[in-house]
């Protein structure tokens, strides 16, 4: 490299001044995005973390001898280097860019699955026939949950109490919410504090049942706060060893994900990363099974929903005995923008189906038809088959044929999961994957932590090492498929306060499944069968653990049923024991025993004092008196002998000569009589 004299290095920095500043711009820009890239890049904790740092290495020599080059290039004079470094960082810079652009927007989409807060909304309601309005709140009885650990029933409560001026002498304590609900209904308050998903909560039971409509909200008061934290420690398992996760589909109106709506789907998967082995154990919608946030009320396991994701994964922990390191919410509705995205998936249908669109819809042309066998499904047809659960019989008999029953749409929905997984190794563009990346971020919520998802890349470089998994025919991750057994009925159930139907699973079915979750997950080891006999004349289908195990179903004692209320009369009404009709307010009951308004006897005995008013309107005689024909007022009936006198005085009159009053009582009465 030529050395430049002292006065040669002056003038070439005069002559360079010009493209020497323009390259420091260059310079200064690069060195941001190179910063940013960085940044970004230490955000990849846990993906080829060696390589990552030397690569960080790299870069920051590679900057600093930029540096270098920016003030010695000026000492020079030629101008074609200027605009080779300027080249060369316009290319590191744009690539540098367009990579953290990437990093960036798999980090927030990660991130945004995993939601550390939650937006909590307390209401103030009252019925909607009350004349409690938020003009008069303030001369109200109002009942308020006692726990001050409550979020929604007693701390944002306390927030409406003091931004209304509400009195805490008009404030009545309750323990829990079904008690305060029932005092509104049968009026010892005129309005209650209640979470803000109080209809989704409460609308199972038959009591409330219409509870949407029975009620309105006065006031309603919402904060974002930091989620509630289960009181069992947090785990820490790594992606990267043998771990459990929980995931629960929700059937919501839009791609969103509905926190507080009924659970449609619970799947409990182990997955071990070293072998590639799934055991998918579908939990029909219907099981009956303790609650574990409702103090343990045995109920559906979809009516765990409404009262958060934690308490599905701890009733769900119960059941099976299986500690659940993570759950995944999923909206399955927006499994269209997801399968859509991938291209579509591959399933082989069990069966040809029809079923509604995505709005639940079979309006015309919005029928959803699937063809038996191996199909290549767009987004709406996997939604069609992942809640296929029963015949449409006017779709015709073709579309009719197989089983359909919510233990079949649990095996189609893990035929999906099969598909969307196998799915994933054809990404093979970065749009594909933003289609992709955006979809997951809409459709799914969990609880693991972004480090944690990103172990996950890990785990698919050990499949994209597999060269059998990158085959069409072969599955990416071998999946152990369940099939839960047991038997069915109508059971009370505790938290809708009704008999509804439930499903009574099979223990010995359910032991089966958990212990070869149990082999998967390493904390058993597995015995082998020796043995093993097939035939040619049959195709080999895969096990299904726990199909063929029976018994071991729970006798759960039911409570003493109460015999059923009268049907009550016109005018009548039950009573205060639930089991004796009594006349409504304003009436009364009359010698015959029906209810008639106190106002209408009063007239009808003031025309004759041996009437009464009658059920249907109008007067009648009272027990006891016939109308007489002559004068048409209630008279006694005459005793027997009288009544043949009667009898006979008509044939007196005719042909015993005498009048008919007489000859009824002495000729023709006795004549008669004998």
């Amino acid at each position: 490299m030529k050395k430049y004299t002292r006065e040669e290095k002056i003038i070439n920095r005069k002559n360079n001044k010009l493209i020497g500043t323009i390259t420091s711009v260059f310079v200064g820009m690069f060195l941001c995005i190179t910063g940013y890239f960085i940044w970004n890049v230490l955000k990849l904790k846990g993906i080829e973390d060696a390589l990552r740092y030397v690569g960080i290495g790299i870069l920051i020599l590679f900057s600093l001898l930029v540096i270098r080059l920016n003030f010695t290039l000026r000492s020079q004079p030629k101008k074609y280097k200027f605009i080779v470094l300027i080249l060369v960082l316009l290319a590191f810079g744009t690539g540098e860019y367009f990579a953290s652009t990437f990093i960036s927007k798999v980090i927030s989409t990660f991130d945004s699955m995993n939601k550390d807060t939650v937006t909590y909304t307390s209401k103030l309601i009252t019925l909607t026939e009350s004349d409690t309005t938020k003009k008069n709140i303030g001369d109200k009885k109002i009942g308020i949950i006692s726990d001050e650990e409550d979020v929604e029933g007693y701390v944002l409560a306390q927030k409406i109490i003091k931004k209304q001026g509400i009195s805490l002498d008009n404030i009545y304590d309750y323990d829990e919410y079904i008690t305060m609900l029932n005092a509104l209904y049968d009026g010892e308050i005129d309005a209650c504090f209640v979470p803000g998903n109080y209809v989704s909560m409460y609308k199972t039971r038959s009591d409330f049942e219409h509870i949407g409509d029975e009620t309105k909200v006065l006031f309603k008061h919402s904060e974002e706060m930091k989620k509630k934290e289960s009181k069992k420690k947090k785990r820490t398992t790594s992606v990267t060893e043998p771990f459990s996760i929980l995931v629960m589909g929700v059937d919501s109106n839009d791609d969103e994900i509905d926190d507080w709506g009924l659970g449609d789907t619970v799947i409990l998967i182990t997955f071990n990363p070293k072998t590639l082995n799934a055991t998918i154990l579908s939990i029909p919608r219907d099981t009956y099974v303790p609650i574990a946030c409702a103090g343990n009320a045995l109920s559906k396991i979809t009516h765990a929903n409404p009262y958060g994701s934690e308490c599905v994964k701890e009733t769900v922990e119960n059941f099976t005995g299986i500690n659940v390191d993570y759950y995944a919410k999923m909206n399955f509705k927006g499994v269209i923008t997801l399968v859509d995205a991938l291209g579509g998936i591959d399933v082989d249908v069990p069966y040809a189906l029809c079923e509604s669109n995505q709005y639940r819809s079979f309006a015309d042309g919005n029928v959803i038809t699937v063809e038996k066998g191996w199909q290549h499904l767009n987004g709406v047809q996997a939604l069609a088959l992942a809640r296929n659960r029963k015949v449409i019989e006017w779709c015709g008999e073709h579309y009719s044929q197989g089983e359909r029953n919510d233990f079949v749409r649990g095996q189609n929905q893990q035929l999906v999961i099969k598909g969307i997984i196998n799915s994933a190794k054809n990404i093979r563009t970065a749009d594909q994957f933003y289609k992709v990346l955006d979809a997951v971020g809409k459709t799914l919520e969990t609880d693991l932590t972004r480090e944690q998802m990103l172990e996950f890349y890990n785990v698919f470089k050990d499949i994209l090492l597999s060269t059998d998994s990158l085959t069409d025919m072969n599955d990416v991750i071998s999946m152990q498929r369940t099939y839960l057994n047991g038997s069915d009925g109508h059971l009370h159930d505790y938290l809708a306060g009704a008999e509804l139907y439930e499903f009574l699973p099979s223990y010995n079915s359910l032991n089966a499944i958990t212990k070869a979750m149990r082999i998967n997950l390493e904390l058993e080891k597995e015995e082998y069968d020796r043995s093993f006999s097939f035939s040619i004349d049959q195709p080999y289908e895969p096990k299904i653990i726990g199909k063929d195990v029976w018994g071991g179903v729970k006798n759960y004692p039911q409570p003493e049923k109460k015999p059923e209320a009268p049907t009550c009369g016109t005018n009548q009404e039950l009573g205060a024991d639930g089991q004796t009709c009594v006349c409504k307010s304003g009436y009364s009951k009359n010698s015959y025993g029906s209810c008639a308004s106190e106002e209408e006897d009063t007239t009808c005995k003031s025309n004759d004092p041996n009437s009464e008013a009658s059920n249907e309107g109008g007067c009648q005689c009272q027990s006891g008196y016939d109308v007489d024909s002559d004068s048409g007022l209630c008279v006694e009936p005459q005793s027997s002998e009288t009544g043949g006198g009667e009898s006979g005085g008509e044939t007196g009159g005719e042909t015993g000569g005498g009048s008919s009053e007489t000859g009824g009582e002495e000729s023709g009465g006795g004549t008669e009589g004998e």
